[in-house]
């Protein structure tokens, strides 16, 4: 297959990196990704400058690379629209240091480029490794379990435009069998209160609140140690919602 390849860890990032080196040993790749980090930026684009884009060459990659000052949902609509001059299968984003699980999805620059792909009707994969130590995870092995995944599911999950969310524990190197789940509920970030004077404050972020997950969730089975997989569309529309606010308009 033909493969876009992006993150938001930057196109320097050892992710990205670990997670081309196993794509190419079966498929085409094309590397277009941010020239700094940009986590956490979600679906923003970038509006009020030009966006510059530099062709990059990587240490034991031949494969095409660009870097695109911007953010990754940028790099995929800069990739697909004027740097490839073919068609693409899919979209990967990834390998993505830190999960990107539940709802945090709504804020991942990884899972943002692959809506970003699905608006453009590609299908995509978004890939994360779990954060097992400080700015740390086992790159190598998430970009070995996502490689399985694409391997098994590739032709069907080119049929349909969709998301597929991946998510690999680290588990002590050894995660136990992908398990396909939905989305599991919001965790909220627990912020640090500090007084700059009389009128203003600033917070700073210093953790997350614990939760407790739903059986049946991504969250749920990554704490057992399980990789997740969860198929998201990006439809907005809601049928039953319509009809009823219809009725209330009329009414």
């Amino acid at each position: 297959m033909k493969i876009l390849l992006t993150n938001d860890d930057g196109y320097k990032a050892p992710g990205i990196l670990a997670m081309a080196k196993e794509l190419v040993k079966s498929h085409q790749v094309f590397l277009v990704a941010p020239k700094v980090e940009h986590s956490g930026m979600s679906h923003s684009i970038t509006i009020r400058k030009p966006l510059e884009i530099r062709k990059e060459t990587l240490e034991g990659l031949d494969i095409p690379c660009y870097s695109v000052q911007g953010t990754p949902a940028d790099c995929v609509r800069v990739g697909l629209d004027y740097i490839l001059e073919e068609d693409v299968d899919l979209v990967v984003s990834g390998c993505n240091l830190g999960y990107n699980a539940g709802m945090d999805i709504l804020y991942s620059g990884t899972v943002s480029a692959c809506a970003e792909a699905n608006l453009f009707q590609k299908p995509a994969m978004a890939v994360s490794a779990q954060m097992y130590k400080k700015f740390d995870a086992d790159f190598l092995k998430g970009a070995q379990v996502a490689m399985e995944i694409l391997e098994k599911v590739k032709e069907d999950l080119v049929q349909e435009v969709i998301t597929l969310n991946v998510n690999i524990p680290y588990a002590m190197g050894n995660p136990k069998e992908p398990v396909v789940c939905s989305l599991g509920e919001p965790i909220y970030d627990r912020y640090e209160k500090d007084q700059v004077d009389s009128g203003s404050f600033q917070l700073k972020l210093v953790g997350r609140n614990k939760g407790r997950f739903a059986e049946g969730t991504d969250r749920y089975y990554l704490e057992k140690g399980h990789t997740t997989m969860t198929p998201v569309r990006y439809d907005f529309a809601n049928k039953v919602l319509e009809n009823q606010w219809e009725k209330i308009w009329e009414n």
